[in-house]
């Protein structure tokens, strides 16, 4: 790639950008770890360690290991975007290009200057549809090979030696031969992989357009937000710029980072589905009543699966919704089980309801069963998302 680095002065992309245009609730919901949701408006966080919101009793200072989110997560719906290394995803536009920092132009966070090394892929074009966006996404942050990789708008792939990028063209070389590919044909670009894997998991930080940043220090006093991602870039925003909080706690361990010790689907027919980590059952990322949620479990009725709460787990909690994938289809009823005996049952869940909030005693428990059910319909659209699925641990 040596050859290719060195011709990173003649990338000089002027790309339009325009902001993502985001519905964002006009009172942000704050969820603690313990407690009943709350409405407050963001004012200040110290380094991280705790976050200060504005509510109608006043003012409320919660250590940032007792929340669990904050705020809307906000979606790009305009390229360019970039993918770092780190995990964060950027929106913005580039300005300029050198060997070994790219200048970029962001709504909000003003003039970027990322090193070049710390790009993992560059989105040119993104899909109509979410779940085909969702699916890109994940694919361009992939890349374990030694070669560069573009994906074309019409779904080709190729690969080979990046010689060359400019407002016109990408110049690949491979064994085949030198090929220009106009940068209109061109839905994203992915870098070969640094060789190591991704920063440890970090707090969250969305932004009004789209940005989702892996942030490993956040400070706020006044009306601006000092960040430092996972990757060592530090950037500065507007306060009011900053719409989604979702932070790294001792406390809580999410189910879609732990192995099960089972899993069931039985099919109505004949499809069978399996469970998705952080994504809805096709794939996406999970989406209810119009919010996007990072984490949590897909599943598709009728389906179980179990977990060994872990030492000193104290809650088992989640909401409980269908995914939007479904367009307002889809009904299914969950169940909560606890070592064989059921602890929970839910109303039917459908398309477009607002997720249900649930918080179940794990205490001395060995085993937790989640289940997916039928409802009306049989099992058409039964996308079952288990939000935030995660066992709460005694302070």
């Amino acid at each position: 790639m040596e050859e290719a680095v060195t011709m990173w002065p003649r990338i000089i992309l002027i790309l339009s950008l325009s902001a993502a245009t985001v519905a964002v609730a006009d009172e942000p919901i704050a969820v603690p770890v313990a407690g009943e949701p709350f409405a407050g408006e963001l004012l200040a966080a110290d380094s991280g360690e705790s976050f200060t919101f504005r509510t109608k009793d006043g003012t409320r200072e919660l250590p940032a290991d007792a929340l669990v989110r904050w705020g809307a997560c906000a979606e790009p719906d305009r390229a360019p975007v970039f993918l770092l290394r780190d995990g964060t995803l950027l929106v913005a536009g580039i300005l300029e290009a050198t060997e070994k920092e790219l200048t970029l132009d962001s709504d909000t966070l003003g003039l970027v200057r990322l090193p070049r090394e710390q790009l993992a892929a560059l989105i040119l074009r993104l899909p109509a549809a979410r779940i085909d966006r969702d699916r890109l996404l994940d694919e361009a942050a992939r890349n374990n090979e030694d070669t560069a990789r573009v994906i074309l708008l019409n779904g080709d792939r190729m690969r080979g030696e990046l010689v060359a990028l400019d407002d016109r063209k990408a110049t690949l070389r491979n064994p085949v031969g030198t090929i220009d590919l106009e940068t209109n044909r061109i839905s994203s670009l992915s870098f070969p992989s640094a060789g190591g894997d991704r920063a440890p998991r970090c707090r969250v930080v969305g932004l009004t357009d789209g940005s989702r940043l892996c942030v490993k220090q956040l400070a706020i006093n006044e009306q601006n937000a000092t960040l430092v991602l996972a990757g060592g870039l530090t950037c500065k925003a507007d306060l009011s710029a900053v719409v989604f909080l979702q932070p790294v706690s001792p406390r809580i361990l999410y189910l879609s980072d732990m192995s099960p010790t089972g899993y069931r689907h039985v099919p109505y027919l004949n499809r069978s589905w399996p469970y998705q980590a952080d994504r809805n059952v096709l794939g996406g990322l999970m989406r209810c009543a119009g919010q996007l949620h990072l984490k949590g479990l897909g599943m598709h009725t009728a389906a179980r699966i179990s977990y060994v709460p872990p030492k000193g787990a104290a809650q088992f909690q989640a909401a409980l919704g269908v995914d939007d994938g479904t367009q307002g289809m889809g009904s299914v009823r969950f169940r909560v089980f606890v070592d064989g005996k059921e602890a929970y049952v839910s109303p039917t869940v459908r398309g477009l309801d607002p997720p249900i909030p649930i918080s179940v005693d794990v205490r001395k428990v060995q085993r937790l069963d989640l289940v997916v059910d039928f409802a009306d319909r049989a099992d058409v659209q039964d996308h079952a998302n288990w939000l935030d699925a995660r066992f709460v641990l005694e302070e």
